[in-house]
């Protein structure tokens, strides 16, 4: 029974090893990192509007908002991505969302009304660039294109999980310990710089070609030509439109006609032999007898 608890452990130390040598260990760091604010600014923005306005009413409308803005445009998100690739978007919602946070202090301390506290909690929650669906994503990506096994998918989507569940443990404590020894706001200033560094540097990292729009499916030999770089998107519909037009060069077999279902043909009918002349003369003899009465 122990042995086989220690080969277990042994295996999925193993599968985890193999799916840390797909990214790298930069990138796990970073997608952590950068997945963090999305777990703080949502109980970071009630603590700080109820802390500058003293209305409760205030913050629950701002931290609603927020969070219809993130349900509302996180699809829209997933939908850029998939189309320009995770690069672009990434990078052009990390630097949005730091911004629309830093707008979201500024608006609380500087004690606007409620209804522009809340137009500022809407666009908090739909710039958040969706980090820890891209890792996943990306992740999956990078082990189909390595050919790796099922079970180091499983482990890979389970890796994620567990960032994934760690960030929305660990950020709400860190806003309500920022909140108790100093200011909800600078946990929410961390947020910002966080979701702009980390989430630019995940955006940036080498592996995210892997999720390119041209390359989704692909395998490691079809995406890479014999220098070792990924190759553009135009270069493979090129070659795709040449191999399409190019004629074969195999010797075509021609067709055989297609055979006629007819009816078996009988034998032909030998010619009727000449009657021998001893038939002919017992023909003669019985037409001539007649009987006696006549």
């Amino acid at each position: 029974m122990g042995q086989t608890v220690t080969t277990g452990r042994r295996g999925t130390s193993a599968a985890y090893r193999e799916v840390i040598g797909l990214t790298g260990p930069l990138l796990p760091v970073m997608s952590f990192l950068a997945r963090l604010p999305t777990a703080t600014i949502q109980f970071g923005s009630v603590l700080l509007v109820a802390r500058t306005s003293g209305s409760l009413a205030a913050a629950g409308l701002t931290g609603g908002a927020l969070a219809v803005g993130q349900v509302a445009c996180g699809p829209l998100v997933g939908r850029l991505a998939d189309r320009y690739g995770q690069r672009t978007v990434v990078l052009v919602f990390s630097l949005a969302n730091a911004v629309a946070i830093a707008g979201l202090v500024a608006a609380a301390l500087a004690g606007l009304p409620t209804a522009l506290l809340a137009v500022a909690g809407a666009a908090a929650g739909a710039t958040v660039p969706q980090i820890g669906p891209m890792a996943r994503a990306r992740l999956v990506a990078l082990a189909r294109r390595a050919g790796a096994r099922d079970s180091t998918v499983g482990a890979a989507l389970s890796f994620e999980s567990t960032l994934d569940e760690v960030s929305f443990v660990l950020g709400p404590a860190l806003v309500g310990l920022a909140a108790v020894t100093a200011h909800p706001g600078l946990a929410l200033g961390g947020a910002a710089v966080l979701v702009a560094v980390c989430g630019s540097g995940f955006g940036l990292h080498r592996t995210a070609v892997a999720t390119r729009p041209g390359l989704v499916g692909a395998s490691a030999d079809d995406a890479r030509n014999p220098s070792g770089r990924v190759r553009g998107d135009e270069t493979m519909q090129e070659q795709t439109v040449l191999s399409r037009r190019t004629p074969s060069l195999a010797p075509s077999t021609p067709s055989e006609p297609p055979s006629l279902s007819r009816a078996p043909c009988s034998a032909p009918a030998k010619p009727a032999s000449p009657p021998s002349r001893s038939d002919s003369d017992s023909r003669t003899r019985r037409g001539s007898s007649t009987p006696p009465w006549e």
